[in-house]
């Protein structure tokens, strides 16, 4: 099967995957960081994460460039304003704080000393 043919299959997967949770009132902002999140996983858990960030730097042109237009629905408006008013960072899923200590300990107020590289394992 050719790479077209593979990403269309892809496409429709996900747009009928975005259809169910409309129709479960699943609102399309959540659905959008839902899928946002786990595509960058898949790209760090499969070409790394420094793959990952150059990938991602030059995403902006690619999309003014009309790389996705394909994949457009013509039908829906164009959105006023294009860009998010994010100031600070955020977290991609918005449930909990940038800086959470996800061992369970207290906040430290003096940053500690880098660690080395973050081992990861494939799932």
């Amino acid at each position: 099967m050719n790479r077209d043919n593979m990403n269309n299959i892809v496409a429709k997967e996900f747009s009928d995957a975005l259809a169910r949770c409309n129709e479960q009132g699943i609102d399309a902002g959540t659905v959008r960081t839902g899928l946002l999140t786990i595509a960058i996983a898949n790209f760090v858990n499969g070409i790394g994460l420094q793959n990952t960030v150059s990938l991602f730097e030059v995403l902006p042109d690619q999309i003014r460039s009309g790389m996705f237009d394909r994949f457009v629905d013509p039908s829906h408006p164009a959105v006023v304003n294009p860009a998010p008013p994010y100031r600070e960072p955020v977290s991609v899923t918005q449930q909990q704080p940038i800086d959470v200590n996800r061992h369970g300990k207290p906040s430290q107020s003096q940053p500690e000393p880098a660690a080395s590289a973050i081992k990861r394992r494939r799932l």
